[in-house]
């Protein structure tokens, strides 16, 4: 388990110079923020595994920088919720882009046998990383 986390931290270190405009943990921040920005802060930090004050640090320099906006809530206009702009949808688009052309390099490299394993298995990890958080 501790050698899947070593890999995973060194993987973000080597597609960080795919990226000269956002660092790989905004983009994870976009990410999450299209997935469930809708449902607030804590539904954002649950689905990165953040702390609530982390989001809100990231959510505003993410804002500053034209990314993102925090508009008020459609079932409750005192709530915020986080949105993406347009802007921030077009580079979590593009960005996407280059991780998938470098993980599909690395997921043709496997035979079909290492492949058929590994997506049950990587499943299977995920979920228990989660649990330890």
């Amino acid at each position: 388990m501790l050698a899947l986390l070593a890999v995973a931290r060194r993987t973000r270190g080597r597609l960080q110079p795919l990226f000269d405009d956002v660092t790989v943990p905004q983009l994870v921040l976009l990410d999450a923020v299209q997935a469930c920005g809708g449902e607030g802060i804590a539904a954002i930090s649950a689905y990165t595994l953040l702390s609530q004050p982390t989001v809100t640090q990231q959510a505003a320099g993410l804002e500053a920088a034209g990314l993102l906006s925090r508009v008020p809530a459609d079932d409750d206009r005192r709530r915020r919720v986080l949105r993406l702009t347009e802007r921030g949808e077009q580079l979590l688009a593009a960005k996407r882009a280059l991780v998938a052309n470098r993980l599909s390099a690395a997921w043709r490299s496997l035979t079909v046998e290492e492949q058929s394993i590994a997506v049950p298995m990587l499943r299977h990890l995920t979920v228990l990383v989660s649990e330890l958080a």
